[in-house]
């Protein structure tokens, strides 16, 4: 055990388990903090996102091949392995995750970018003249979260998403996907205070056309450092439970969510209200949500671990001989008391017929909570 500070933080308390070099590697990607703003990362907040430096340390233990991530969230495991010239996999269940990932990973030509640019470019202009058509049930949902300027400009650049050519309309949606928030008196993605705030007429619109061009810079910075004939990454909506891909992987790189910590899927109910997403889907599929635990725990606790157990043996599958499995999670904090991410994680491991490698466990304040919460990284191996 040691103990590591970072100037002006508190002390890091660590647990380092298994091959030593690796282990201290993985303490090291784990203690990742800090604003990173390379290629797009710092483009359209997704909470709870895996740090990128942490991301591009763990793909390198990687063998070679291709990896997957099956919590795929934001899509920084997807940007790093582009970047590393590696084919990538990214899987999720939450449309905005898949929404957000492919906005990220994208490193299209100039060719590809220009249509891009000059259609949210129109529909700023058309946006603050027109009054579109909203649903009364969207109305009734959205009104009570933004001014009248807000909701009508972001409603006429929908529509005009909608009556862009298909293969625009992803990386469109995307950009607005990254204002919905922003513009709303919500408070942040993850959390659902209202402040209300003044937005001036034609002020929205204004805000996508800035954003589409910061995202065209930021994909313009990835494309340069993706070496040549890399893959596009490939993404999907994909229960990790039952995950099939078409081929074997070398490394699955993840942070699945932790237990009882968040309701991803809740925290996106403006964006799947704006996008018509089915977010009963998705939280059917959702593991480990906070919801569950406030249900029952022990029975929560119960289908958190045999979920576990589910999704890495699936890993498993998908995984080469010889091919790794690196998970990021950290423990489960709730009123009956800490929820054992780490024992869980081993075990499903065992259970998987994976050998374990390394492992390092560090105790980060949780300062919502007043408490702290140990968070680990898992290195683990397909004999």
């Amino acid at each position: 055990m040691s103990k590591r500070t970072s100037e002006g933080l508190p002390a890091l308390e660590f647990v380092f388990r298994g091959d030593p070099t690796l282990s201290e590697t993985l303490g090291d990607a784990l203690a990742a903090m800090g604003p990173v703003e390379r290629y797009t990362h710092g483009f359209h907040t997704y909470p709870a996102g895996l740090h990128p430096d942490a991301a591009r340390t763990l793909l390198g233990l990687m063998p070679e091949g291709p990896v997957l991530d099956p919590f795929m969230g934001g899509g920084t495991v997807m940007v790093e392995a582009v970047a590393a010239g590696r084919k990538a996999y990214g899987r999720d269940v939450s449309p905005t995750a898949l929404r957000v990932a492919r906005l990220r990973s994208a490193f299209l030509s100039e060719d590809e970018l220009t249509p891009i640019r000059s259609r949210a470019r129109l529909l700023t202009q058309v946006a603050p003249k027109d009054t579109p058509y909203i649903d009364p049930v969207e109305y009734q949902v959205l009104e009570p979260w933004y001014n009248r300027p807000a909701l009508t400009e972001l409603a006429s650049i929908r529509a005009g998403i909608r009556a862009s050519e298909s293969h625009l309309q992803p990386y469109l949606e995307g950009l607005l996907s990254s204002i919905i928030i922003k513009t709303s008196w919500r408070k942040s993605d993850t959390s659902a205070q209202k402040e209300k705030h003044r937005r001036p007429e034609g002020t929205t619109a204004v805000l996508f056309h800035k954003r589409a061009r910061e995202w065209g810079r930021a994909v313009a910075e990835l494309r340069e450092a993706v070496p040549e004939g890399t893959p596009r990454a490939d993404l999907g909506l994909q229960d990790a439970r039952i995950l099939k891909l078409p081929e074997k992987v070398a490394g699955v790189v993840t942070s699945p969510p932790y237990p009882a910590t968040y309701d991803y899927v809740k925290l996106q109910h403006l964006r799947n209200v704006w996008f018509g997403d089915d977010s009963k889907v998705a939280q059917r599929r959702e593991l480990g949500a906070r919801r569950d635990w406030r249900e029952g725990e022990k029975d929560a606790a119960k289908r958190w671990r045999n979920d576990t157990k589910a999704w890495q043996r699936a890993m498993a599958n998908n995984l080469q001989s010889g091919g790794r499995l690196c998970i990021v999670i950290g423990d489960g904090l709730t009123p009956g008391g800490t929820i054992d991410s780490r024992g869980a994680t081993e075990e499903a491991a065992r259970d998987a017929g994976l050998t374990s490698v390394a492992s390092a466990s560090l105790a980060r304040p949780d300062h919502a909570r007043g408490e702290v919460r140990w968070e680990h990284v898992f290195l683990f191996e397909k004999p």
